[in-house]
């Protein structure tokens, strides 16, 4: 602000000249132009400078409001789901899977009905919906869930008939030689159901209702190669827009091994009430004295 102060009246003491004739200006009209073109100046600079401190208190005003909207935002959605995950402890729903593709097996030990086609052929159906229908029964022994279980098989899709007209059945995958991990969630609960009562040498027809079929993403099985994936993944889309239809898998029970890393969590025994409490005792009698009481 000096130094444009000190050149004003530099420029207002110095007779301008001009080509061809000269002008001369007296002191008090130099400094009288010079003060006046200085508070001009220094007026138009605080002008300036307060337009820039107004709109940065406008800017940092804005800036404050929207973190306070985006908080209270915030506070608003993670009350909401609080709210939410309340409910569903207090009201649980039921589903056919515990987590992300591994599907509940439907356990029952009751028997199941057997009910004669017209053909004479011996349809069993389970409390779960799945039906089955045995080939050749086999003379081995059943699998226990946490056995390895080898099998064959072809899977098919049936859908139901449309206006009159039989629907076939449409292979989607085959196998000679498939490995299964029995009971452990990863496979078609209905087909792990179907297979838990079959004895090694056996063949078995099983006929599995859509809510016991593909019920969720990761398990098996499933094609290898993309054309078999493209066809069970377009037949499972048509069995939703007809809304209904059946996985159908022809087995046979090839072998059953034991799993030497299984820890007993597979164990188709659960606990009588006399063991749970005598369980329940020990575990209280371990604690009290390991409390020195």
């Amino acid at each position: 602000m000096q130094r444009l102060l000190l050149l004003c009246l530099i420029a207002a003491v110095v007779q301008p000249t001009v080509i061809g004739f000269t002008t001369t200006v007296s002191p008090a009209q130099s400094l009288s132009s010079a003060l006046h073109y200085s508070e001009l100046t220094s007026s138009s600079l605080k002008q300036s400078a307060n337009s820039a401190q107004n709109e940065s208190d406008n800017s940092i005003n804005n800036h404050i409001a929207s973190r306070r909207e985006a908080f209270g935002h915030a506070c608003r959605s993670a009350a909401a789901t609080i709210a939410a995950s309340a409910a569903l402890v207090a009201n649980p729903s039921v589903t056919n899977a515990d987590i992300e593709g591994v599907a509940t097996i439907p356990l029952s030990t009751a028997a199941p009905e057997a009910s004669s086609s017209s053909t004479g052929v011996t349809v069993y159906k389970t409390k779960s919906g799945l039906q089955f229908i045995d080939l050749v029964e086999g003379s081995g022994s059943t699998p226990r869930y946490g056995n390895f279980i080898t099998i064959s098989y072809k899977a098919y899709i049936k859908l139901p008939d449309i206006q009159g007209k039989e629907s076939k059945l449409e292979e989607f995958d085959s196998d000679k030689g498939y490995l299964v991990k029995h009971g452990n969630g990863r496979n078609v609960p209905g087909l792990d159901e179907g297979l838990h009562t079959m004895k090694v040498g056996g063949k078995r027809r099983i006929i599995v209702p859509p809510k016991l079929g593909y019920v969720t993403s990761g398990i098996g099985p499933i094609p290898v190669g993309p054309l078999g994936r493209w066809k069970l993944n377009n037949l499972l889309d048509r069995m939703v827009e007809v809304k209904g239809g059946n996985v159908i898998f022809d087995v046979e029970m090839k072998g059953i091994m034991e799993d030497e890393a299984d820890q007993g969590y597979y164990d188709d025994e659960s606990l009588s009430p006399e063991d749970f409490t005598r369980l329940r005792e020990n575990i209280q009698a371990n604690q009290n004295a390991a409390r020195g009481s």
